[in-house]
């Protein structure tokens, strides 16, 4: 649905007064779909996961953070009312604007965030090629933040509709939940699909600037090449590890998301090989060597122990769950987070024992464009 779509007034009229009531709610388009879908639970609060294997028999939208131990919770919305653009009627955001239940909710402020220095990411960079070099692990994410001034001007409704209009390739999605805040993000990558009774998951890695040539004649460094396989070889070993044999695996091939070209590597199996373990899948995955590293929880102590900023729900997932027997749950990528006057953008980039820190860095600058480029817009 294009921001021109005469639908695109009550959605905005609808999100707008959810934004303002501090009412949960997502409005969500996924990859290759015109569908706008906004769920809203406008009488109670979502439900805080004890454990992510509680999601198997729950039916809404899950969003997780990076990781639990940092104070974020993983949160699961059961929303009262799942609606389109085409049904949103006047009655219906007239009786929101009047629910004052969420106003209460302190919101999240911006003061504690710091911009990430060049100097110190490719500070990080060393120290991790160094302990690389020592064997302490693979391969680790070193992700950074920025915080930019919104403009006077800015809408996030408008804003969300440029990113569907932009990138449909990606699953774009506009959230607000107590203790999460607001996020706005256009993601390309899918942590676990199932649909039609098939179970879909990726290794994505790699990454270079497209140039406007075709995707298929984009080369690739030994880094690259390297860092997508660790990523594959993790998928596998996690498959395996789950019993799950009767699998296929397609790829490496290009594949292009917003302004970025990756090499990516696809896997399906029937779903009835998950057997209700949709949770015990999730937990073996996340965070993949995509976003964290390889082993994960030596990459995981290295970035919590170096990044010295809070991911929150970046580089955690997110998606609607058991809708009609289908799941699409996403990697937290190409997001920010929206605060009263300002935003913060995040972005994180894989490094090897042959990372390049410059490099490194300057992919991150990619990656953030994804969003800056439809915020300049």
């Amino acid at each position: 649905m294009t921001s021109e779509n005469p639908l695109c007034k009550p959605l905005k009229n609808l999100q707008a007064v959810c934004l303002k009531q501090n009412i949960p709610f997502v409005s969500f388009r996924l990859p290759f779909n015109e569908q706008i879908v906004t769920f809203i639970q406008h009488d109670s609060f979502p439900e805080k996961l004890d454990t992510i294997h509680d999601i198997d028999e729950k039916v809404g939208f899950v969003m997780a953070p990076f990781d639990e131990n940092t104070g974020h919770a993983t949160y699961f919305m059961k929303p009262n009312s799942i609606v389109f653009p085409d049904e949103i009627d006047s009655d219906y955001i007239q009786k929101l604007s009047k629910n004052n239940r969420f106003l209460s909710v302190e919101k999240l402020s911006e003061k504690d965030i710091e911009s990430s220095t060049s100097t110190k990411y490719i500070n990080n960079v060393e120290t991790a090629k160094a302990a690389i070099a020592e064997g302490k692990f693979h391969k680790v994410v070193l992700s950074k933040i920025r915080l930019e001034k919104l403009d006077d001007d800015f809408v996030v409704e408008d804003f969300f509709l440029k990113l569907c209009d932009k990138y449909p390739h990606a699953m774009v999605y506009l959230i607000q939940l107590p203790d999460v805040g607001c996020w706005v993000g256009a993601t390309p990558e899918p942590l676990l699909v199932i649909e039609d009774e098939c179970v879909k998951t990726v290794s994505l890695a790699g990454t270079q600037l497209a140039t406007g040539v075709d995707v298929d004649s984009y080369s690739w460094s030994q880094k690259e090449i390297e860092e997508q396989g660790i990523v594959t070889n993790f998928v596998e070993q996690t498959l395996r590890s789950l019993n799950i044999k009767n699998y296929d695996k397609t790829g490496p091939i290009n594949y292009q998301a917003a302004n970025l070209i990756h090499l990516k590597t696809a896997f399906e199996f029937p779903q009835a090989d998950l057997r209700n373990r949709l949770g015990d899948f999730l937990k073996a995955l996340h965070p993949t060597p995509s976003v964290g590293g390889l082993p994960k929880a030596e990459a995981r102590e290295f970035i919590l122990a170096n990044e010295k900023y809070d991911r929150s729900y970046y580089t955690g997932f997110l998606g609607p769950v058991n809708i009609n027997k289908n799941s699409y749950i996403f990697v937290n990528l190409r997001c920010l987070q929206l605060f009263d006057k300002q935003f913060a953008l995040y972005s994180g980039a894989g490094i090897t024992a042959s990372s390049i820190a410059e490099n490194e860095w300057e992919e991150t600058d990619n990656k953030m464009m994804t969003m800056m480029n439809v915020m300049k817009s």
